[in-house]
């Protein structure tokens, strides 16, 4: 199925009139398609990450950042993913992708995306660094964003050890390719 037509059914039918909270998780769920799959008949490394997009979607909408990034010209941009693959996916297997927030800072916000197969148990995992960006004034502030959905904002949760870990090390490569 085209990323297209499974984006159209997530935010047309699956998020639609369904709110959520910043710090809740969402769900899509969805099956294995012929063309998700690589040489060796399950889910191709790549295909995971867009079902985590999906969900990235469905969580934007559902929380209203979608409708206030549309509404301020902000455009959502990921500057780095990790994946961990754990069991397969193969033909016609129902899936779901579970997306939440894990945090924020000054710049940069982190989400994860679980992927499960039908019986409930962990196939993938994928988290991201992403921020929202405005021609006119560079990086959105995640706060920013966040109180831009008429949501109460808390201050961000604590993001797990091997999370700052991995944004301190993003941020020495960063360093590295800006001097190469």
């Amino acid at each position: 199925m085209s990323l297209f037509i499974r984006l159209f059914l997530v935010l047309f039918f699956q998020s639609r009139g369904k709110t959520a909270g910043i710090l809740d998780s969402t769900v899509v769920h969805s099956r294995v398609m012929p063309n998700d799959l690589d040489l060796n008949r399950h889910v191709n490394n790549g295909r995971v990450f867009t079902f985590a997009d999906l969900g990235r979607m469905d969580w934007f909408t559902r929380t209203g950042c979608l409708k206030a990034a549309l509404k301020n010209g902000w455009m959502p941009i990921i500057g780095d993913a990790t994946g961990r693959f754990i069991k397969q996916l193969t033909l016609f297997e129902r899936f779901s992708v579970e997306s939440r927030m894990l945090g924020w800072g000054e710049k940069w916000a982190f989400m994860e995306h679980r992927i499960l197969n039908a019986r409930g148990e962990l196939a993938g995992v994928v988290v991201i660094r992403g921020m929202f960006w405005s021609r006119k004034q560079g990086a959105v502030a995640p706060q920013r964003l966040l109180a831009a959905t008429g949501q109460t904002v808390q201050a961000s949760p604590a993001l797990p050890e091997w999370v700052q870990t991995w944004a301190a090390s993003l941020e020495q490569l960063s360093a590295a390719a800006r001097r190469s």
